[in-house]
C-alpha cells in the first residue's frame, strides 16, 4: 500500500487468497480474525496517507485446487461480509487457464452464491471480478463465462480480440479490461508489447484500465512501469494516459461516493500537479 502511495494511486483492489495469514495449526483464528489484521493495516496506512485512499479485497479462489477450495472462498466471502462488508468487494478465480478447469466447472457453486437469498448468507448479488482471456486459443471460453456471470471487470482479457461479437458484448455491458502489460511480457504472452491485441481492443472502444499483476513476484512495485512500457508500445498521448486512469477509478468496486469524491477532487489535483511536472521537464 505504501509504494502504491508513492506513486499516487489512490485504490487498491488486491487479490486474495483468504485464510494464508495463518499456519493450519492455527484454525482457533477465523477468517474474520484475519480481516482485523488487514483492517488494522489500512487505518494506520491511511493515517499517514497525504490523500483519501481506499483499500479493498477480491477474495480469490484458485482452480488447479478444486470446488472444496472455492466452497470455502465463498465461505469466506460471507463470514467476512458479516463484520467487514467495506473490506471485500468480490470474488474471482485464477490459475493458468490452458492447464486448469474453466470457470464452467465452477458455474454451480458462484451462481449457487450469487442467488442465495438467505439473510445469512451476505452473498447475494456478489460482484465477480474474472481473470480470463490470459491465452490465444479461441477454443477457451472463460472470457464468455465471464460475461454471462456479469463480471465487473475483466482481468488480462486480451482473446477477446478474437471474438468480435464478444467485444460488442463487454462494451454494451461496460466492461472494463485490466491490462497488465508487464506480466503478459514476463510470461510470454506477447513478446513484443508493440503488438499486444489491446491496441486493437483500444481501436473498438473497449474500456481498459493498467494494472500490475504480481508485481512484487516479478521484483518491482506499484504500476508506473507498466504505465511505462504500455505508453511507449501503444503510442498513447496524454488524452489515453487521462482515459485509463480515470478508468481505475470509474470501475473501481468502492463506494460511489467514494468514487465521485476521487474524480472530483483527489484526481484533478494529482493530474494537475503531474502536467505541471511534465511542462517543466526538460530532456
Amino acid at each position: 500500500m505504501e509504494e502504491c502511495i508513492k506513486q499516487n494511486v489512490f485504490i487498491v483492489e488486491l487479490r486474495h487468497i483468504s485464510g494464508m495469514l495463518f499456519d493450519d495449526d492455527r484454525n482457533s483464528i477465523p477468517f474474520p480474525g484475519e480481516l482485523e489484521i488487514i483492517e488494522e493495516v489500512v487505518n494506520e496506512v491511511k493515517k499517514a496517507c497525504p490523500f483519501p485512499f481506499e483499500f479493498i479485497l477480491v477474495i480469490t479462489g484458485l482452480k488447479i485446487v478444486g470446488v472444496s477450495h472455492v466452497n470455502k472462498m465463498l465461505d469466506h466471502i460471507r463470514q467476512g461480509k458479516e463484520k467487514f462488508p467495506h473490506l471485500i468487494a468480490g470474488f474471482d478465480l485464477v490459475n493458468e487457464e490452458e492447464f486448469t478447469e474453466p470457470i464452467s466447472a465452477f458455474m454451480p457453486e458462484i451462481l449457487g452464491a450469487i442467488e442465495d437469498k438467505r439473510a445469512e448468507s451476505k452473498t447475494e448479488g456478489m460482484q465477480c471480478f474474472f481473470h480470463a482471456g490470459e491465452t490465444h486459443n479461441r477454443n477457451i471460453f472463460n472470457l464468455h463465462d465471464s460475461v454471462l456471470l456479469n463480471t465487473r471487470r475483466i482481468g488480462h482479457g486480451f482473446q477477446l480480440a478474437l471474438f468480435p461479437n464478444l467485444i460488442e458484448e463487454v462494451k454494451k455491458r461496460d466492461i472494463c479490461v485490466e491490462v497488465c502489460p508487464l506480466s503478459n511480457m514476463v510470461l510470454g504472452y506477447t513478446l513484443d508489447l508493440r503488438t499486444h491485441p489491446v491496441r486493437y481492443l483500444l481501436n473498438y472502444g473497449v474500456q481498459v484500465s493498467i494494472s500490475p499483476d504480481d508485481p512484487t513476484f516479478f521484483d518491482y512495485q506499484g504500476v508506473t512501469l507498466d504505465y511505462v512500457f504500455a505508453t511507449l508500445a501503444w503510442e498513447l498521448d496524454i488524452r489515453d494516459l487521462k482515459k485509463m486512469s480515470l478508468n481505475g477509478i470509474t470501475y473501481s468496486s468502492i463506494a460511489q461516493e467514494k468514487r465521485d469524491m476521487m474524480k472530483k477532487d483527489v484526481f484533478p489535483k494529482k493530474w494537475a500537479t503531474f502536467i505541471d511536472w511534465l511542462c517543466a521537464y526538460k530532456i
